[in-house]
């Protein structure tokens, strides 16, 4: 008999199935062309790398090409698709890319580009007159098909000899850019992308949840992904909900005292004048403080008026940090559950779906009051009370060849559209955006957007869920971490950091200048309704003598923490899979690719 024990560095010695060398599957030329292997499509078909090219001279621009290669054990890769990424944009440093795939959507990959660092060259510092500002690049592009459909081998035949002649639902992309503003915003693909076929795009000012599908018309029944209007509490009830403080669920319990849930009140009750407390009551302030915190707040809305709305500060860091650490903290390829979201939506569930505003209350934004395309006839939606303001949905059909160019026109320009896309096939011919009631026949792309306003929700939530609303001056800025998506109940719980200005609490009423304070607001959204909620209200916190650099770490490494207290591995199968040229910016190369699920690795 034979006892003893084996190392585990053993087993984490042996090599995988298959372990084959980069440069005994792909040609010399491709690889002194600059192509940058980024790693395995999540079916392990296909190897993705992408190209960059920029002249010499400090006018050029950079321009980025994504490759798929057909991965075969006993063979070379065979290019299958080359496609240019972000669609005719003056791009003027180089990009951290990252390559994203959904967890059970196969149809397609989305591919982000951020400026990471800044560029010495002088069309750098012409082109960008401070560092407030970031440039986002997104492109949505159509996985390739593992065999030709009916409508591709159409295609094919239509135009022999082009490989870029598919059809839309194997051939569309998708284009669109926008800039963030300091503190800028985390990337969090493990979450942004947790829902099949949507986005989730934190703007700075917004939250854009995008939903990008193809159809054809003969299809009987058209899926949304987002916005249900039948859902909405509005529409079949004369009651409105106030917004609850959600304190049942786990994570809204760590901070701020214990709010009652929600409770139904009538739109009149809602509508009655709210009371002044008595003089001897300890809420009541002097008119001297009054008096003060009303001309505090008038400079204030003055110095926006002047300045604008966007957060002016100083930038910290080079700005990797404030993009990557986030999902860097989670890891790749493990993904936070749905159990706090599941929680959430049990803890909505049994309190009732509420409005955050009603209908009527006063908007620090212009939102919009009805959605331009409704699930639903207009004749059903006749007599029910209008929504709140701030529900912002639009969906739009792109086409080719559209029946109306001059309506397509118009309605790509509606001010409700958040994000403007630019739609095109693989051989660059732009597909045209068609109005509600007009007719296409065969194949269109349908873009959904909602979009959730920050500042509305900061308002409204201070308002009626803070307990030092009295205090309240003024918000200077703010930061958006998202802490969990759930697919299940549509739910997205977001993280709101805060700095404002607020007079000291009733204690020291000899303090008439208002203060510096951080809190943070926890907020769950429904991507179903629209509707937001208050899950959570936080205390003040007085800032003394920190720069806002140092009170946005603290507060993203509080997030972090926060999620992994709750972080749970998911199935094999669930998981964004996630690429990135982050070795390139770092200087070094990747050792391998690896499809782990196959066990095989590309060795480089």
């Amino acid at each position: 008999m034979i006892s003893g024990q084996l190392s585990p560095r053993l087993f984490r010695k042996l090599p995988p199935r298959v372990c084959v060398s980069l440069k005994s599957i792909v040609d010399e030329h491709f690889l002194c062309a600059g192509h940058i292997f980024l790693g395995f499509s999540k079916c392990g078909r296909y190897v993705l790398s992408y190209t960059s090219s920029s002249g010499d001279d400090d006018f050029s621009f950079y321009i980025y090409h994504l490759y798929w290669w057909e991965f075969n054990v006993h063979s070379k890769l065979k290019m299958v698709r080359q496609v240019r990424l972000f669609q005719d944009e003056e791009i003027y440093s180089d990009l951290y890319l990252t390559v994203c795939e959904w967890p059970n959507d196969s149809s397609k990959v989305i591919v982000f580009g951020f400026n990471t660092r800044s560029a010495n060259g002088l069309l750098m510092n012409m082109m960008m007159s401070d560092e407030n500002h970031r440039d986002i690049y997104i492109s949505t592009v159509a996985m390739p098909s593992l065999v030709h459909c009916p409508n591709c081998r159409d295609m094919a035949i239509a135009h022999p000899g082009d490989p870029n002649a598919k059809c839309l639902q194997h051939g569309f992309m998708l284009h669109t850019k926008y800039q963030v503003v300091y503190p800028f915003p985390t990337f969090q693909p493990a979450f942004q992308l947790k829902k099949d076929q949507v986005v989730l795009l934190n703007t700075s000012y917004s939250l854009v949840a995008c939903a990008v599908s193809v159809h054809t018309s003969e299809d009987s029944n058209f899926c949304q992904i987002l916005y249900d209007r039948r859902s909405q509490p509005w529409s079949s009830a004369g009651d409105v909900c106030h917004t609850p403080v959600v304190s049942q669920c786990p994570m809204g319990s760590e901070e701020g005292p214990e709010r009652e849930s929600c409770s139904c009140r009538s739109a009149a009750a809602l509508q009655q004048p709210v009371p002044v407390p008595p003089q001897d009551t300890e809420n009541h302030i002097s008119p001297a403080v009054a008096m003060a915190k009303e001309f505090v707040a008038d400079i204030f809305r003055r110095a926006k008026e002047a300045k604008g709305t966007g957060p002016m500060e100083e930038v910290a860091g080079s700005g990797l940090e404030g993009l990557l650490d986030f999902d860097g903290a989670l890891g790749q390829g493990t993904l936070a559950s749905c159990s706090l979201g599941k929680n959430l939506g049990s803890c909505l569930h049994d309190s009732g779906t509420c409005s955050s505003a009603s209908p009527g209350a006063d908007s620090t934004s212009d939102m919009g009051g009805s959605p331009k395309d409704s699930p639903i006839g207009d004749t059903e939606l006749e007599g029910q009370p209008a929504e709140p303001g701030y529900v912002n949905y639009t969906k739009l059909r792109y086409v080719l060849e559209p029946s109306d160019l001059s309506e397509a026109e118009d309605e790509y320009e509606d001010d409700k559209i958040s994000l403007p896309f630019v739609v095109t096939d693989l051989r660059g011919r732009n597909l045209k955006p068609l109005k509600d009631k007009a007719v296409c026949q065969g194949q269109y792309l349908t873009v959904e957007q909602l979009t959730l306003d920050f500042e509305y929700v900061i308002n409204e939530v201070i308002r009626n869920d803070a307990s030092w609303s009295r205090q309240f001056c003024s918000f200077s800025d703010y930061d958006i971490v998202i802490l969990e998506v759930c697919p299940e109940t549509n739910q997205v719980v977001i993280h709101i950091g805060l700095l404002l200005l607020a007079f000291p609490s009733p204690d020291e009423e000899g303090q008439l200048r208002p203060k510096s304070y951080h809190t943070s607001l926890k907020v769950a959204w429904d991507l179903n309704t629209g509707i937001f909620v208050t899950v959570s209200v936080g205390n003040l916190t007085e800032v003394k003598g920190q720069t806002s650099g140092t009170v946005w770490s603290s507060y993203r490494k509080s997030c972090v923490d926060m999620v992994m207290k709750w972080l749970v591995p998911e199935s094999s199968g669930r998981y964004v899979n996630r690429m990135t040229n982050e070795a390139l910016h770092k200087g070094c190369s990747l050792k391998f690719l690896a499809d782990n699920e196959r066990y095989t690795w590309i060795v480089l």
